[in-house]
């Protein structure tokens, strides 16, 4: 259970007096309105909860590592296994899903910076997720997609040139008599060469998937690939020793070079992803600068010790949890909480790693626990998205019955038929076609090739799909949930009334222009000629400067009463009438008195109401924010929850999954938990590094009215994949009782397959163009049932 000092919602501490209700304690109004809104249903399960500290894990210290090189889900099991066998590591998780992996170990036996060497033992590249990925070298695929192309034409013009045209009947055998020894001897030794060429050097991708899930004792798709691969291959060599011509050395060829194709795109459209993806995300740099011996030092968060003073200057982002000891600041805490406004902080308040300082410096105390928000943050969205269902693709689950079963009916039908006085020979041929007509080239390229045309669709409208699972997570959506700064508002000011005499915005704006708060960077828009000088700054509270010889001081109230300048009642009561709870009231004097004021608001996106009632068309919609005040949006939605903490957003995402599907739209990594928790998550705008990675969609740039495109695009490519599968199992379900009962040889079973292949391949890459534009008529973003 939560300590008796933590929220029982989302177990961050409670304040001083606690916030109570019915009992329960929370750190918040948001999580009490959670509560009040849910009632007790909200603390269920330990499985809904999501403080990772109450789940059950062996102790030592956490690490967070990125993995790349898993292939399919059967290397979590092989990651997990392999990591926990190393002395020190006492728990490892790992996730296809997100290419990531949790690591518990004891710091007296490892060093962290040991753990990516570590992991690589496994076989895979580990690395912690700070840092820069390697850059990819494509061109080892291009040069094996190259040479499979080249080794496969070469096999199959022998066949076309010399062994079709006889088994179709189009040419007589002792038409081909004169160069007998060229079919008969060098021909089928050529095309062993090539095969094993081939089977060496293009297909070590699919035999290292199958070798894996061979040693993870999991079926996946390359293990029936490999044997199919290897059962054409060991049967024609077996008949090219024994003189037959009997071959099938093409089956193998054409496996191995539809499915490397395959790969091949998905691969390249995945790489154009990711590199797209890095040129918006921030990068977290986990640095502290601490005194040391008369000076500075920066070191990493990891070696803070507690206590340990730490000092953090303008622009720089706080890197732990704190006590402020010296200075004071206005520090930027949206990225953790979603509150649009800097707020002031002073000696003996806390302030949050993750949070940046905006004006001012810090010297700030470590706390018992050298912990970040930030972290806390990714600790939460690990424990949301490595909990989720669907890890294993649709094609690995198939696999998972369907390998075992070909396996079982072709061996059955060989045995069979020659144990019922059927020639050897005829056995092995049924059996082989029984296991090359259901080779799953149909449903391992479904899956993925229609992927890779969506992803690459995505990116060419400037849609990053940063996770295959969009395209099959969900069939409909029964409510969108919105955040609001940085969604349905800009994240930027803008200036809503001015009040005072006519020389006052551009006096102003003057002093403001000299500052670099978001607050003055809105006033500094208004129109002046004038020039400031002699800035001093007060941080959290405002600036003074020299304007065409006044001393003009731009600030909050706090401000005023520092220079001893009291606003009149006059002015009060206008301000009270013209500003709500979301605005920020920004007084303005000189001379010794207050002269009025200028009130500034996060800017709403211009198309937030056309794209909120085009949703509600088809669905309810949610306003979730960590901001206190809605700022009207709450009269256009169907339900809002306010000052909602990161924590508490996916507890309230979970409890809306009760009435159906949920699709959240955010953008900071206060939404990060709730993105994960969604069937559905996009990130959009600018999002933070922590909500892409936790989004499975990321729409940046500034028109909202993009989302539909994304929705758009998820219906149009889930759509060709269940035209995709459908094939696949009508395919299937024709092609394996044929070739069980004896009427369909070898040749002809390579013959479908490589067919049935290929329309999965034309379906898959065909123009998104017209499917996308149907979509457009009504918007029905895969969801509607109109369009089911």
């Amino acid at each position: 259970m939560a300590n008796a000092s933590d929220c029982d919602l989302c177990g961050l501490p409670v304040p001083m007096p606690p916030i109570e209700s019915d009992g329960h304690r929370f750190c918040c109004f948001g999580c009490k309105e959670v509560y009040r809104n849910f009632g007790p249903s909200v603390f269920n399960t330990g499985a809904e909860r999501l403080d990772a500290r109450e789940k059950p894990q062996p102790s030592g210290k956490e690490a967070y590592l990125r993995i790349d090189g898993m292939h399919c889900s059967s290397c979590e099991i092989l990651i997990n296994r392999l990591a926990e066998n190393i002395n020190g590591i006492a728990f490892a998780q790992s996730s296809y899903a997100t290419s990531t992996a949790k690591v518990i170990y004891d710091p007296d036996v490892i060093e962290e910076a040991d753990l990516p060497a570590l992991l690589a033992t496994t076989g895979y590249r580990a690395r912690f997720s700070n840092e820069d990925a390697p850059a990819y070298d494509y061109r080892m695929d291009l040069l094996r997609l190259v040479t499979g192309a080249a080794l496969a034409g070469l096999v199959m013009m022998i066949y076309v040139a010399l062994y079709y045209p006889v088994h179709l009947g189009v040419v007589d055998a002792e038409e081909l008599a004169p160069i007998g020894w060229l079919v008969e001897r060098v021909a089928p030794w050529a095309m062993f060469i090539f095969t094993t060429m081939m089977i060496v050097y293009v297909a070590a991708p699919i035999f290292r998937g199958a070798w894996i899930g061979w040693r993870a004792r999991v079926w996946n798709m390359d293990d029936l690939l490999a044997i199919a691969i290897l059962a054409a291959y060991g049967y024609s060599f077996g008949q090219l020793l024994s003189g037959s011509l009997d071959l099938y050395f093409d089956v193998a060829v054409t496996i191995i070079g539809v499915v490397t194709i395959g790969r091949y795109i998905e691969r390249n459209a995945k790489i154009d992803a990711t590199r797209e993806l890095s040129e918006i995300l921030e990068k977290w740099a986990p640095k502290a600068r601490t005194r040391w011996g008369g000076g500075f030092r920066l070191v990493d968060i990891t070696d803070l010790e507690p206590g340990e003073h730490v000092i953090v200057r303008e622009s720089e982002p706080v890197p732990v949890d704190g006590i402020i000891l010296y200075g004071a600041a206005a520090v930027d805490e949206s990225l953790m909480t979603g509150e649009p406004f800097p707020v002031s902080r002073e000696p003996g308040a806390p302030v949050l790693g993750g949070s940046v300082v905006i004006e001012g410096e810090l010297e700030i105390r470590v706390g018992d626990l050298v912990e970040s928000q930030f972290d806390n943050l990714a600790r939460v969205l690990w424990n949301v998205q490595s909990s989720s269902a669907g890890a294993f693709g649709m094609a690995d689950r198939v696999a998972r019955f369907f390998v075992p079963l070909v396996l079982f009916l072709a061996a059955g039908v060989t045995a069979f038929t020659y144990l019922y006085g059927g020639h050897l020979g005829t056995a092995v041929l049924t059996g082989l076609a029984t296991l090359i007509v259901s080779c799953p080239c149909t449903f391992g390229l479904a899956i993925p090739l229609t992927t890779a045309t969506g992803v690459s669709a995505g990116l060419r409208q400037g849609i990053i799909v940063t996770s295959a699972d969009a395209f099959e997570k969900i069939p409909r959506a029964d409510i969108v949930v919105l955040d609001k700064t940085g969604t349905l508002s800009t994240g930027d000011m803008e200036v809503t009334d001015v009040v005072g005499p006519p020389e006052m915005a551009s006096l102003a704006a003057a002093v403001e222009r000299l500052s670099p708060h978001p607050i003055a960077r809105a006033i500094s828009c208004l129109d002046s000629t004038l020039t400031g000088t002699e800035l001093e700054t007060h941080a959290g509270k405002g600036a003074v400067a020299q304007v065409d010889g006044r001393q003009v001081a731009v600030g909050s109230q706090s401000l005023f009463m520092v220079l001893g300048w009291e606003p009149t009642e006059a002015l009060t009561q206008q301000l009270s009438e013209i500003s709500t709870g979301d605005d920020v009231v920004s007084y303005v004097g000189w001379g010794g008195a207050v002269h009025g004021a200028i009130v500034t608001r996060d800017a709403s996106r211009p198309e937030w109401k056309r794209v909120v009632e085009r949703l509600r068309e088809h669905c309810r919609v949610v306003l979730l924010t960590g901001a206190e005040h809605p700022s009207g949006f709450e009269e256009h939605v169907d339900a809002v929850f306010a000052g909602v903490p990161p924590e508490g957003k996916a507890a309230v995402i979970r409890q809306l999954q009760k009435d159906g599907t949920v699709v959240m739209v955010g953008d900071g990594s206060n939404d990060a938990p709730a993105l994960a928790a969604a069937d559905l998550g996009i990130a959009f705008g600018a999002p933070s590094s922590l909500a892409a990675d936790a989004a499975d969609v990321v729409i940046p740039g500034n028109s909202l009215e993009r989302v539909f495109n994304a929705f758009d695009l998820i219906f149009t490519i889930r759509r060709r994949i269940r035209q995709n599968l459908g094939w696949a199992l009508v395919y299937n379900a024709i092609a394996i009782p044929l070739a069980l009962s004896g009427y369909l040889n070898p040749l002809f079973a390579a013959v479908a397959m490589s067919a049935s292949s290929l329309m999965v391949v034309l379906n898959s890459s065909r123009s998104l163009g017209e499917a996308a534009s149907v979509a457009r008529v009504a918007w029905s973003p895969a969801y509607l049932p109109e369009h089911e």
